[in-house]
C-alpha cells in the first residue's frame, strides 16, 4: 500500500477506519501503543456513542446493526465491556440467532467481536455449517413456498452463501479451520466469484459487482467477497481472484482510492457518500492484494 493511501486511512478524523487499518492491514497487536491510543479515541468519539445508543434500542435490528458496526471497526467485546454482553445475550435469547436471512452475518460479527469462546455461539456455528449442500453453498431459508417450495430441489442461494463465506473467513483469520472451507471456496471460484455457472459473463446479482457497504444480509459488495476469499487462501494468480481484483479496480480512481457505489438508506453507521472516494472500500481493496 502506498504511503499516501495509508496515511489517508490513518487520519485521526476517522478513528474507526484507523483502528481497523492498524489491526488488519498493518497487523499491529492490541498491545501496541498506536492501537491502544486509537481505541481510546474511538471509544470517546460521537461515532461510537451513536452506535452504543443504537445497541440499547429495543428493536432487534438496531442491536444487529450496532454489533455489525463494532465488528467492522475492529473492536472486541473486551473493548466495549458489559454493555455489549448484556445486549448480545439478550438478542440471542430473543431470536435464537434467527434474524431472517441475516444469521450467518450476525455469527461472523460475533466471532469478530470475540464471542466464539461462548458455547452457545460455537454450537450454533457448527449446526449452521453442517447444512452446507453438495454444491458447496447454502440453500434459501425462505418459508414462502413460491420462492422456496420444500417439495422441490433447490440450488444454493448465493446471497446467503456469501454470508457464510464471510463467517468461515473470519473463523480462519482467527485460527479456526472448518471442514467446509474448500467446498465453500470452490462454490465461488467455479463461477469466477460473481457469475452464473451457465453463463460466465452474467453476474448472479449486479450488486456483487459494486462496492455496496456496509454489508447487509441481502446486499454485500465485491470488496467483502474478494477479501473473504483472499483470507481463505485463494491464490491471487487464480482466474477467480484476477477477476475479483479486476472488478474492484473498476471502482478505483487515478489517485488510488476506491469509490462507494451504493449503501443502505440507513446503514449500520455513517460510511460516506455514494459515488465518492471511500476509506472503507479502499481499505478492503488493498487488503485483498
Amino acid at each position: 500500500m502506498e504511503d499516501a493511501i495509508l496515511n489517508w486511512l490513518l487520519e485521526d478524523e476517522n478513528p474507526e477506519v484507523k483502528l481497523r487499518t492498524l489491526k488488519e492491514a498493518l497487523h499491529l497487536p492490541d498491545s501496541d501503543e498506536k492501537v491502544i491510543e486509537c481505541k481510546k479515541q474511538l471509544l470517546e468519539s460521537k461515532t461510537y456513542a451513536r452506535a452504543l445508543n443504537r445497541l440499547h434500542k429495543p428493536k432487534n435490528w438496531d442491536k444487529y446493526d450496532a454489533i455489525l458496526a463494532f465488528a467492522e471497526w475492529g473492536l472486541t467485546r473486551a473493548d466495549i465491556g458489559k454493555d455489549i454482553d448484556d445486549e448480545v445475550f439478550g438478542l440471542i435469547e430473543a431470536t435464537g440467532f434467527k434474524m431472517l436471512c441475516g444469521e450467518p452475518l450476525l455469527l461472523r460479527n460475533l466471532v469478530k467481536l470475540g464471542y466464539y469462546d461462548e458455547e452457545i455461539v460455537r454450537k450454533e456455528i457448527d449446526a449452521q455449517l453442517a447444512l452446507i449442500q453438495e454444491d458447496g453453498g447454502f440453500r434459501c431459508i425462505s418459508t414462502n413456498k413460491k420462492i422456496n417450495d420444500p417439495r422441490k430441489p433447490h440450488k444454493s442461494c448465493i446471497k446467503y452463501t456469501i454470508e457464510f463465506l464471510m463467517l468461515v473467513a473470519e473463523l480462519h483469520l482467527q485460527g479456526i479451520k472448518t471442514e467446509c472451507e474448500e467446498a465453500l471456496v470452490h462454490y465461488f471460484t467455479k463461477r469466477n466469484i460473481f457469475y452464473r455457472t451457465d453463463d460466465m459473463k452474467t453476474p448472479v446479482f449486479d450488486v456483487m459487482l459494486g462496492t455496496f457497504y456496509t454489508p447487509d444480509p441481502i446486499k454485500i459488495g465485491a470488496q467483502n467477497i474478494v477479501y473473504a476469499l483472499k483470507a481463505l487462501g485463494c491464490p491471487l494468480d487464480s482466474e477467480a481472484m484476477k477477476e475479483g481484483i479486476r472488478v474492484l479496480n473498476q471502482h478505483r480512481l487515478e489517485n488510488g482510492r476506491y469509490i462507494l457505489t451504493d449503501s443502505k438508506s440507513v446503514p449500520a453507521f455513517k460510511v460516506g457518500d455514494v459515488g465518492l472516494e471511500n476509506k472503507w472500500i479502499t481499505l478492503y481493496a488493498y487488503m485483498t492484494m
